[in-house]
């Protein structure tokens, strides 16, 4: 039985895309990302230490492009790597309130 994907997870991939589509023309913006995975790693017994890792252990030689292809994977690890990722740096507040009105609940 499949199962219908919730909102926050239609967002997070929303974001994710959002992000792929910056990479993938300014691939040059990676260092903030990689910025963001060094000030978590700054943060010792955190949460943000230990995803820091994760990450870096995932990316850890791939090319931009790769990356890009990468966060936007359809999958459970992936949506799991998502709940928590370094590229919401790239995505500005206007992009980020823009992908929320576009995934907001209806009640």
């Amino acid at each position: 039985m499949s199962r219908e994907p919730h909102i926050p997870d239609l967002r997070t991939y929303a974001f994710h895309e959002k992000a792929a589509e910056i990479l993938r023309t300014q691939p040059e913006r990676i260092a903030e990302v990689h910025a963001v995975l060094n000030h978590w790693l700054g943060m010792p017994g955190t949460q943000a230490e230990g995803w820091a890792g994760k990450w870096q252990q995932l990316i850890d030689g791939l090319s931009t492009l790769e990356i890009a292809d990468l966060i936007c994977k359809q999958g459970e690890e992936m949506d799991f790597y998502r709940k928590s990722s370094p590229f919401a740096c790239l995505i500005s507040e206007t992009e980020r309130l823009e992908i929320i009105r576009r995934f907001q609940y209806n009640h």
